[in-house]
């Protein structure tokens, strides 16, 4: 069974630098993508197999090593599929994406531009098994967890004794919510 990693936190909180400080402690190669630029395939962005490219050229076109990395998937709320939103018309970087991020981050053989974008259809391939990278999704999720100025005003006033000091988890993030978000439920697991 293959297991991924989701980082949430806000904007600065060290999310790309965990995955980063990661990678070099286990001497892996290391890959950086930002899925604002993803788009689904056949429109104007990155392919999401873009995101293998950089990974295998991290790992310096070792197909093998590459092959044990760990990709850090940036800004993955962004992808989210907002219903409310009030333009009509193509998703090309909502649940497309999420679709086509879900072929990479289950586990399986993909064929990879070995040199950038595919959008060259005579682009040299490779066959890359991704059965073994590790892929860390991050982002900020806003309105996702209560606002602080939100929680101020309904916190029950105590003072004295009676004071509890520093209540843990209070913003326990579930699947549910990822899901209410926006994020498909395949992409959650």
């Amino acid at each position: 069974e293959k297991s991924n990693i989701m980082l949430v936190g806000p904007t600065g909180s060290g999310k790309t630098l965990l995955a980063k400080s990661l990678a070099r402690i286990m001497d892996v190669p290391f890959a950086v993508a930002d899925a604002t630029a993803l788009t689904e395939a056949g429109y104007v962005g990155e392919d999401v197999e873009s995101i293998l490219s950089r990974l295998l050229a991290a790992a310096d076109f070792d197909v093998e090593r590459a092959q044990k990395g760990i990709v850090y998937i940036d800004e993955i709320d962004k992808v989210a599929n907002k219903s409310e939103s009030a333009t009509s018309g193509r998703d090309v970087s909502g649940e497309g994406v999420q679709q086509g991020l879900l072929k990479i981050l289950e586990g399986g053989e993909i064929y990879v531009p070995v040199k950038g974008s595919r959008k060259n259809s005579t682009a040299e391939t490779v066959l890359f098994d991704t059965t073994h990278v590790l892929f860390i999704c991050g982002g900020a999720f806003v309105g996702l967890v209560g606002d602080a100025e939100q929680k101020k005003k309904h916190k029950k006033k105590v003072m004295g004794f009676m004071k509890e000091e520093g209540k843990a988890n209070e913003d326990v993030i579930e699947s549910k919510d990822l899901i209410s978000y926006g994020l498909i439920p395949e992409f959650i697991g």
